[in-house]
């Protein structure tokens, strides 16, 4: 029998992270503008056979504040793709439904324990040492399991919000390490 289930965790859109995402599009365009001319104005200096440093620290302060404009907008539509087929997981990050960059692959089967981040042994885990953290969630809150298993060697703990499907899933393949609630 074939497992297959695909999801996506959306961030819970609050009007703290809609007005950012459009105050960064406002400055992306502003200091984009910004940085036309102040290229233009440096290189005509430069044509005219002058050089002016205060042009050059102009383009790249205003080209650097557009970049940073485009960061946080990208920022601001970041969801997770969890992808589950035949016993592996799959997680990979997308970014403003353009960009899409894989994170983690990890077989179910060799997970020690999927369980609510509400069980007693995920604080514990947490302060496990040298454990690597992997934290593939948009919001805090019920909802968020965690899995400890072993990722190129190292001990690792994954906090991510699969839904009570995809729990079952895993509960056929591991039944005796996955606890749903």
């Amino acid at each position: 029998m074939d497992l297959f289930r695909e999801e996506s965790v959306h961030k819970v859109n609050t009007g703290l992270s809609t007005v950012v995402y459009v105050l960064a599009w406002i400055g992306m365009i502003f200091f984009g503008i910004l940085t036309i001319f102040s290229f233009q104005v440096f290189f005509n200096q430069i044509f005219q056979g002058s050089f002016n440093l205060l042009g050059l620290i102009m383009f790249v302060f205003f080209g650097g504040l557009t970049f940073l404009c485009f960061t946080v907008r990208n920022n601001q539509r970041i969801e997770y793709d969890y992808t589950f087929t035949n016993g592996i997981l799959d997680i990979a990050k997308v970014i403003n439904n353009s960009r899409r960059k894989k994170l983690l692959s990890a077989n179910i089967k060799e997970f020690e324990i999927i369980a609510p981040a509400s069980d007693d042994g995920f604080m514990k885990m947490l302060q496990y040492p040298g454990i690597k953290k992997f934290n593939y969630f948009l919001n805090r809150g019920g909802g968020l399991y965690y899995g400890i298993f072993t990722h190129n060697g190292d001990k690792s703990i994954l906090v991510f919000e699969p839904s009570e499907e995809m729990l079952k899933m895993f509960k056929l393949v591991n039944p005796r390490n996955v606890k749903i609630n």
